[in-house]
């Protein structure tokens, strides 16, 4: 996964940037690393690309549980901080962690809720894992519904995801790719 800031330099990466370049100056940019507010028009926001790990599902599951409610411009600035309070967002050490002590480390965001929410998804996200093998299994066992039901299973299973952060994650993904 290609996030924004990060330098070119292998002939992909290039090929890439000045083809989000392209996409951009009409408008268009992928998810989830180049949207920048909320309520985007659907045409112009591009899928995500599927990740690779079930460290970078989780991950943007993070961001999205983040962001949600929050302003996305002072999110995505200050991601760096936030991967680095949130010990870069290792499911297994954020899934035996205390609030209090993700409290205590700079850049995490002074949000309970949010924290605790996501050293709770951290725990779910590893009981998901195991049950199916990996959280691309999970998410491929969703196809089979309909689209409302599959967000409604994304919100149920996991804390501080509503419907919209759900639908959010799955495009941010490329659930729909």
């Amino acid at each position: 996964m290609r996030f924004r800031g990060e330098l070119a330099s292998s002939p992909e990466n290039l090929k890439r940037a000045h083809s989000m370049s392209m996409n951009e100056s009409r408008g268009e940019h992928r998810a989830p690393w180049e949207c920048t507010f909320a309520k985007e028009e659907k045409n112009k926001c591009r899928p995500g690309i599927p990740p690779k790990s079930n460290q970078q599902y989780f991950e943007i599951l993070c961001l999205c549980v983040l962001q949600a409610g929050l302003g996305w411009g002072m999110v995505r600035k200050n991601w760096s901080k936030l991967r680095k309070g949130f010990y870069d967002f290792n499911i297994e050490r954020l899934a035996t962690t205390k609030v209090n002590e993700l409290f205590k480390r700079e850049g995490v965001m002074k949000n309970k809720n949010k924290v605790k929410a996501i050293i709770d998804d951290a725990r779910e996200f590893q009981n998901t894992v195991q049950e199916v093998g990996s959280f691309s299994n999970f998410l491929r066992s969703l196809k089979g519904m309909g689209d409302k039901e599959a967000i409604r299973e994304l919100a149920q299973r996991f804390n501080h995801v509503g419907e919209y952060t759900a639908e959010y994650y799955l495009h941010s993904v490329g659930y729909w790719e």
